[in-house]
């Protein structure tokens, strides 16, 4: 029998997303395609990600009853007309015709896009009245939201509260022929009771270049969201860098502290004034490399997060004053930046504010799952709210005892399994916290959304300020510049934090509390903030036992918490990819489940039993001079590419298996010349990247 499951997707667009709900409204997965392909923010079809979304609920296409989608580039129902023919044609890859992606036969709905995004926080918040917000990017184009077509919904068809404003003024009612542009949603605000929603405000902003320029001309768009891409693309090379514009703002008062602010944008947001001259004119474009830029660029950084903050504070005072609203639900992309919510949390005048975990269009999965809920509802008859459903972040998929073990078997060869049948897990962790080890914490669901929350997280401890350095450079692999995050425990936030309200995403900055700052180096930013995540011993039990037992231990209710990934890579998703991703880090601890690990060192070379063997199935490629000399080497093994040089390669050819590594060292020593100290090195780094494994 058929378990009527709804499914909400955020398709053929960045951060492609997918929600599962059963019939009830009871959240099954919520899961990123990222975390399955491994490429950040990764978009496009969604089959593989459907296909993995039901599998982890033990479903087939059959289950499905409904399926919801949006993409705010273009309408669906129109692509789908000629996906089939594009695809022949090589246009796309055949997974757009997967029946993963087009699910034929199921009945389906869309949505506009920050429709999808009211819907993702309306039915979830802690509130059942109050005014949702909605600031992005870009959202849909003002054209399509007009066409016509089957089960496709809009804003546009909700009632408009007293006082309703669009602007510019009459956009919404001109033919196409009167309009100089193309327009697409800006920001947003609806009032809301219940599950009814009434429009408050809308700004459009005109799409002033062709679509066809780099990412749909998004970077000559003016709204909030797209103007603080533009600096992130200037400063980073990369407009979804945003988050690190905001950490990089600080430091102005360091790097460029006789450098007067200028802003990027002026409000009011109803008549928004951008500096075009300056995002075009501002030097060196995309040239972090350069040392001597770090200057300019926090002070770009600087300015355009000053105007955000100025911009949308004004808004949401006069927001709050003209609706006489006491409750906020804030998402879109800009409700991603943490400074900013902090002081919307602190200044402006919510009785309540609620920021999803997936604020971003990750989250317009669940909008859309939402609405096809309570659109069956309606069919059916029920003219009443359902009941509002509890949110967690931890909906991923939940991986089997058989999945962590086949991960230990096959990077067995460099991991050490630590015995905790003696000492309880928590407290191994808990002394290794508070004896200043970096802990890799792999534990149940995945978090659905850009933060990790205590499922995927390196934890460390929050009193050692060089912490920030190795984090940052030998295990993350990123800019120095950049601050981490505590997890505290929710009761004793506000000892050691001013301004606390719930964080329990790691949605706010908040100030340090001057006196405790020196004794939490590592998690205090420069400006002295800090990015909280606040947890509940109900949110997360074992989280909260880890905690509260490296507190027992220090003093300290809280440690450092930063995502389990390493630098352009998304967050660990499988027992392997955790695995995989510690032995590549500068990590001391790994906690796989109820499991313990540690890096295996390299046993003495010298013993004439520890025999050598390099991992399977690789391959190389040489490049080399006009004298043969070889001045490259690329290593392709385990679906990645190595840089070796040729005594590296000479090395793994002759781990085979047959000889010991004091015979492999005493061959190269006689026949290649090289010093015994070089050699022991040289196979060092390669058994420390897993490329030959070590038998005794």
């Amino acid at each position: 029998m058929a378990r009527g499951l709804i499914l909400g997707l955020n398709q053929y667009t960045h951060s492609a997303a997918a929600c599962l709900l059963d019939a009830d409204g009871t959240l099954l997965f919520a899961g990123e395609k990222e975390r399955l392909t491994r490429k950040k923010h990764d978009g496009g079809d969604v089959a593989v990600l459907v296909e993995h979304a039901l599998d982890s609920v033990g479903a087939t296409l059959e289950d499905l009853a409904l399926v919801v989608a949006n993409n705010h580039l273009f309408r669906i129902d129109r692509f789908h007309r000629t996906v089939r023919w594009d695809t022949a044609l090589f246009s796309y890859q055949e997974s757009y015709v997967s029946p993963f992606n087009l699910l034929p036969g199921v009945p389906r709905l869309e949505l506009s896009h920050h429709l999808a995004h009211a819907w993702s926080v309306m039915p979830l918040a802690p509130f059942t009245q109050g005014v949702i917000v909605v600031m992005d990017g870009m959202g849909s184009t003002l054209h399509e939201m007009r066409m016509p077509g089957v089960d496709y919904y809009s804003e546009l068809d909700l009632p408009q509260r007293p006082g309703f404003a669009s602007v510019p003024a009459g956009l919404e009612q001109a033919g196409v022929s009167d309009l100089a542009f193309g327009w697409r949603e800006g920001e947003s605000a609806f009032a809301f009771e219940g599950t009814d929603l009434q429009r408050v405000f809308k700004r459009w902003i005109a799409e002033p270049t062709p679509a066809l320029l780099h990412n749909y001309g998004f970077e000559n768009m003016e709204s909030l969201g797209a103007v603080y891409s533009r600096v992130a693309s200037h400063v980073f090379g990369d407009w979804n860098t945003c988050g690190k514009v905001m950490g990089l703002a600080p430091w102005a008062a360091k790097w460029a502290a006789d450098t007067p602010r200028k802003p990027v944008f002026q409000g009011p947001l109803e008549t928004l004034q951008v500096d075009r001259a300056r995002l075009r004119d501002e030097p060196a474009p995309n040239g972090w490399s350069e040392g001597a830029n770090h200057a300019g660029y926090a002070r770009f950084a600087a300015d355009v997060q000053a105007d955000l903050e100025d911009v949308v504070l004004d808004y949401l005072l006069r927001l709050r004053q003209s609706t006489g609203a006491k409750n906020l639900a804030f998402c879109g992309g800009v409700a991603l930046n943490s400074t900013l919510n902090g002081r919307i949390c602190r200044e402006a005048g919510f009785e309540q504010v609620f920021i999803p975990p997936y604020p971003g269009d990750q989250g317009l999965a669940v909008g859309c799952a939402q609405f096809g809920l309570h659109h069956l509802a309606s069919q059916a008859g029920i003219t009443s709210a359902p009941q509002r459903s509890a949110l967690t972040p931890y909906a991923g998929h939940e991986y089997s005892t058989q999945d962590l073990n086949e991960a230990v078997e096959e990077y067995g060869h460099w991991l050490e399994e630590a015995d905790v049948t003696q000492t309880p897990l928590l407290e191994v962790v808990a002394d290794a916290l508070a004896d200043n080890q970096v802990v890799a914490w792999y534990s149940e669901r995945a978090e659905f959304g850009p933060r990790a929350l205590g499922n995927r997280s390196i934890l460390a401890d929050p009193r050692d300020g060089k912490n920030i350095q190795r984090i940052n450079s030998a295990i993350k692999k990123r800019e120095s510049f950049r601050p981490f995050a505590p997890t505290v425990l929710a009761e004793q936030a506000s000892v050691w934090f001013d301004g606390v309200t719930p964080s329990p995403y790691m949605s706010l900055t908040v100030p340090v509390v001057k006196e405790k700052a020196p004794l939490i180096p590592a998690v205090v930013h420069i400006d002295g903030s800090a990015r909280i995540q606040t947890l509940q011993r109900t949110d997360h039990p074992r989280y909260y036992a880890l905690i509260e037992a490296f507190a027992a231990r220090t003093g300290v209710p809280m440690v450092l918490n930063t995502s389990f990934n390493i630098k352009g890579e998304p967050i660990v998703e499988t027992p392997r990819e955790a695995a995989w991703s510690f032995l590549r880090a500068d990590l001391d601890l790994l906690v796989l489940g109820p499991r313990l690990f540690r890096r295996r060192s390299l046993p003495d070379p010298l013993n004439g039993a520890v025999i050598p063997r390099a991992i399977a199935n690789f391959s190389a490629e040489v490049v080399s001079d006009s004298e043969g000399e070889a001045m490259s080497v690329r290593l392709m093994a385990r679906g990645e590419t190595f840089e070796i040089d040729q005594l590296e390669l000479g090395l793994l050819e002759a781990a085979d298996g047959t000889a010991s590594l004091a015979e492999i060292v005493e061959h190269f020593q006689d026949e290649w010349d090289v010093e015994h100290l070089v050699l022991i090195n040289k196979i060092d780094s390669l058994f420390n990247r897993c490329l030959i494994s070590i038998s005794c």
